[in-house]
């Protein structure tokens, strides 16, 4: 197993793994299997793989896939856990991880998608997840490997929506924790959510046309229940490691609305960078904003256009129900 290379009192992570065999930092108090061996040399983990569980955040996957992409085995394959899209340096274009892993490696790559939380995983708490494939002998390998009487796994041929379900879900997230911050009725918080997900459906056809997305791919646990678990978080603390971080997204929401409510003032966008590696959904709004721009679309998709708006504070929280008033879903 690669760990980054960081310390834990005064001791490098990856040899506090191996000697009592806990991760301290991002999984603390659970035993982790004795025949797992930490390393810093990701060269060494990758080349007698064979397969590659790619668990990183998606802005850091370039530089992974660099480091390894002459060091996979010819037999290897890759799944990504990763609920996250790569945005080109432009700012002007998202991209899959998966799509990134086959053009880097030329290995397949399948993606396992849900409402994941890994210390819920770790205690065991019934769990579901959605595999994302087109190549069914690596997608029924992958679930009888990952399969267990707590964490069951459905398998969709629409890859491409399981993957784009688990990132795009993030800046509805940030929709709903605004609702949340502003004390909005429950009729208005599901409202709020029903067109995200028409939305996120009518994106992922724009982003992607002719790749085979489907509909009731937001049906499965990629999709409706990875918001639920967003909506189920109350507390407005950070969430701590071993939670599902994108639970970030809709604590920002929630802060946008907060400091709306207590200050006259814009809410600068920096706001979100005291975990900026978890909070994804801004930077997606971002993007799609300006490829909806592009696309003379910005009136078809007024959620992510508010969302992109409150995060840049350029529009007030209070007026973003406003801009769902006329949603051309009601037309």
């Amino acid at each position: 197993m690669f760990v980054h290379n960081e310390n834990y009192e005064g001791k490098s992570l990856a040899d506090v793994i191996n000697d009592k065999h806990i991760n301290p930092i991002y999984l603390p108090g659970f035993k982790i299997p004795e025949n797992v061996l930490a390393s810093c040399n990701i060269e060494s983990v990758v080349q007698k793989a064979d397969i590659l569980a790619i668990v990183y955040p998606s802005r850091y996957v370039p530089w992974l896939l660099d480091r390894i992409q002459d060091t996979v085995k010819d037999t290897a394959y890759f799944i990504t856990f990763t609920k996250g899209l790569i945005v080109d340096p432009d700012g002007r274009h998202l991209g899959l991880v998966s799509d990134l892993v086959r053009e880097k490696t030329k290995r397949p790559c399948i993606a396992v998608i849900g409402a994941t939380t890994a210390l819920e995983v770790a205690w065991k708490h019934f769990t579901e997840a959605t595999i994302g494939a087109t190549d069914m002998i690596i997608a029924n390998e992958v679930k009888r490997l990952l399969s267990a009487p707590y964490f069951g796994l459905t398998i969709s041929t629409d890859a491409v929506g399981v993957e784009l379900c688990g990132a795009l879900k993030n800046v509805v997230a940030i929709a709903a924790g605004v609702a949340d911050g502003l004390r909005l009725g429950d009729n208005t918080k599901a409202a709020v959510l029903r067109l995200g997900f028409w939305e996120m459906f009518k994106l992922m056809k724009e982003l992607f046309p002719n790749r085979g997305v489907e509909g009731i791919t937001l049906e499965e646990s990629c999709g409706v229940t990875e918001l639920f678990v967003c909506m189920s978080h109350r507390s407005d603390k950070l969430p701590a490691f071993g939670s599902d971080m994108d639970l970030m997204n809709i604590t920002l929401g929630k802060s946008l609305a907060t400091k709306r409510r207590q200050s006259e003032g814009t809410i600068p966008s920096r706001d979100r960078s005291a975990h900026p590696t978890f909070v994804d959904g801004a930077e997606y709004a971002q993007v799609i904003y300006n490829i909806l721009k592009a696309s003379d679309l910005l009136d078809h998709y007024p959620l992510f256009v508010a969302v992109h708006r409150m995060c840049q504070g350029q529009l007030n929280p209070d007026r973003f129900i406003d801009c769902l008033r006329t949603h051309p879903v009601h037309g």
